[in-house]
């Protein structure tokens, strides 16, 4: 998929033509430009890098738990060789493998610990990725609505031209005063100035759109508008389960609970080994001696750190409860992301209907009063009243159609549909 849609964005950037506001940008669907944000971003790839980087941390981390070995080289010369019964020096060449054996489970809790922080650190990844782009399809609808209320403008303005032109048509019949006019001219400087507006307002979600895509100049594709549907199963069981930053609270709580049975082991005893091997020396008091293994084993029970341990487990039974209640207020927040996020759709989808509904009066009314006033047999106070109603309710209308998808965007984000958490 990521494939197509980099063909998809390059043929558009190649074949650009002239956006309605006079900006040279390329067409993209919502899909291509939802994998544009996905790939280009740079919050997005910043956070994406540091998830890399921490993976070598985790590898380094246990590295400690593995042997290590050496090879270790010496030489000596002494300058007085009366002193040293003839002797200039010595020299030596030994290898040695040396490890701390795991008698009381601390390797197997510090590796459970940086695992789970690197998982917190994944599901916080995917939580951005989630929000991210929620913000990005918003942005884009609002954008293609802003687009759509420039045609709209643009209509209201064609509209406010032709009316002016009867008008004044009338005045030269003296049919009408020259108070008639100057109304009429006034609506149309009005509706140029709306007009403006509306491509300014277009140019903004652009160059929003730009810097979420990583600099590339993209728009919406042209296409009708359509009132979206509700495509979301939103639940605040389901969105618990699904969301990575309650996962990522409860990995911060495993971590906790981790932590404090590493900090309880603070005074187990530790066992070091060692195998060392002498390959060369001409010192006959070297340890082992040349071609000679020495194994050691060296246990050390400790019997007293200073209150270390105590204070240790303490901190960390503070840091599971604070972790505990950040768990709570992930859960807290899921539950009013999705409610909140219901009743704007069930706001939106009532106030767009009702929209809808005195869009097609308004329609009606203008139409019939446009003709009368054009026939003579009705006052231009009655065309004015009509015309700002018509205009009120056809933005209103777009601005309801908007907030439809800008609520159903709420809900996917709310149930994480833009980075579902993997499976556990």
């Amino acid at each position: 998929m990521i494939k197509g849609a980099r063909f998809v964005l390059l043929a558009a950037a190649v074949v650009t033509f002239f956006s309605p506001t006079g900006a040279l940008a390329a067409e993209t669907s919502l899909e291509d430009f939802l994998t544009a944000v996905r790939t280009g971003n740079p919050a997005l790839m910043a956070s994406s890098k540091r998830l890399d980087a921490f993976s070598h941390t985790v590898q380094s981390s246990v590295a400690v738990q593995r042997p290590a070995m050496a090879l270790k080289g010496g030489a000596s010369w002494l300058s007085d060789t009366q002193l040293h019964k003839g002797e200039k020096g010595n020299y030596s060449i030994s290898a040695a493998i040396t490890h701390r054996f795991d008698v009381s489970g601390v390797y197997s809790a510090q590796e459970k610990q940086i695992v789970l922080q690197y998982n917190a650190m994944g599901y916080d990844h995917m939580a951005l990725v989630n929000n991210t782009l929620a913000a990005a399809e918003s942005l884009y609808w609002q954008s293609f609505i802003a687009r759509e209320n420039i045609s709209l403008q643009r209509g209201i303005l064609k509209q406010r031209k032709e009316d002016l032109r009867i008008t004044e048509e009338k005045f030269r019949q003296q049919l009408i005063p020259k108070l008639d006019v100057i109304r009429a001219q006034a609506k149309v400087e009005e509706a140029e100035s709306l007009a403006v507006e509306a491509e300014s307002s277009y140019k903004n979600t652009l160059a929003q759109m730009a810097t979420l895509a990583g600099g590339l100049d993209l728009e919406p594709k042209e296409e009708s508008l359509l009132v979206p549907f509700l495509s979301v199963k939103a639940g605040v069981d389901e969105a618990i389960a699904r969301r990575n930053d309650v996962r990522s609270a409860e990995t911060v709580l495993d971590r906790a609970r981790t932590l404090k049975t590493l900090a309880a082991k603070g005074m187990s005893p530790t066992l070091d080994g060692s195998v060392g091997y002498t390959i060369l020396t001409d010192n006959d008091n070297s340890s082992p001696v040349e071609k000679e293994f020495l194994l050691s084993l060296n246990l050390s029970v400790p019997l007293y750190d200073g209150g270390k341990t105590k204070q240790d487990v303490l901190d960390k039974e503070e840091t599971i409860s604070a972790a505990e209640r950040t768990l709570q207020s992930r859960k807290d927040q899921v539950r009013e992301d999705v409610v909140k996020a219901l009743n704007q759709w069930g706001k939106s989808v009532a106030v767009e209907s009702s929209k809808r509904k005195q869009v097609a009066r308004s329609d009606e009314e203008l139409n019939i009063t446009q003709i009368m006033y054009k026939e003579g047999m009705g006052a231009q106070i009655d065309l004015l009243n009509a015309q700002v109603d018509n205009q009120r309710v056809k933005t209103e209308h777009l601005a309801a159609i908007k907030e439809m998808y800008l609520a159903l965007v709420s809900l996917k984000q709310a149930m994480s549909e833009y980075e579902p958490a993997p499976s556990r």
